[in-house]
């Protein structure tokens, strides 16, 4: 018997293989940890576009999706800052460095911003319809501001500053 000569499919399949071999090998096969957690919070902003839930429910999705955001730069973004500034050149497990995770950040949080205010714009309109009001200190009255500024200090700002700093109490 003569050697075989291999077939078109023999030769897809030695490809197929070498592929998935170099991908095993790649920070290709995995995904950006940053921009994972972005596009999470991207779908929970997307709840609250969803006319099935209740017009409540949709303001919390859009609150939670804002929050979330804060603290996604509290704590992920201002980490990779100071990578960035400490010089380091890590590569996180795509193969990015801090400096490229913050570049593909901005865009991808450009994005998401954007469309938190089309929401916003949206819900305040539905929110108007349902007879709830958004008001902001110009649509107040001098005696409304003054009686808001003085419940702010009575009951709000007591609850937010330290009644006591000292070893005991950071």
């Amino acid at each position: 018997m003569g050697r075989r000569l291999k077939s078109e499919e023999d030769t897809a399949i030695d490809a197929q293989a070498a592929s998935a071999e170099a991908l095993r090998n790649s920070p290709d096969r995995f995904y950006n940890r940053e921009l994972s957690w972005l596009q999470f919070n991207h779908r929970v902003l997307e709840e609250a576009g969803n006319h099935r839930h209740p017009l409540l429910e949709r303001v919390r999705f859009l609150s939670i999706s804002a929050s979330n955001l804060d603290e996604f730069y509290m704590v992920r973004v201002s980490g990779l800052h100071e990578q960035a500034a400490a010089g380091l050149g890590d590569v996180s497990s795509d193969g990015l460095t801090a400096t490229e995770q913050l570049t593909e950040i901005a865009a991808v949080v450009g994005s998401l911003t954007s469309d938190q205010q089309t929401c916003w714009a949206g819900l305040v309109s539905e929110l108007t319809a349902a007879g709830i009001h958004i008001l902001g200190a110009n649509d107040l009255s001098a005696a409304e501001r003054h009686w808001l500024e003085q419940w702010f200090d009575e009951e709000v700002f007591p609850l937010l500053s330290p009644i006591a700093v000292d070893p005991a109490h950071p």
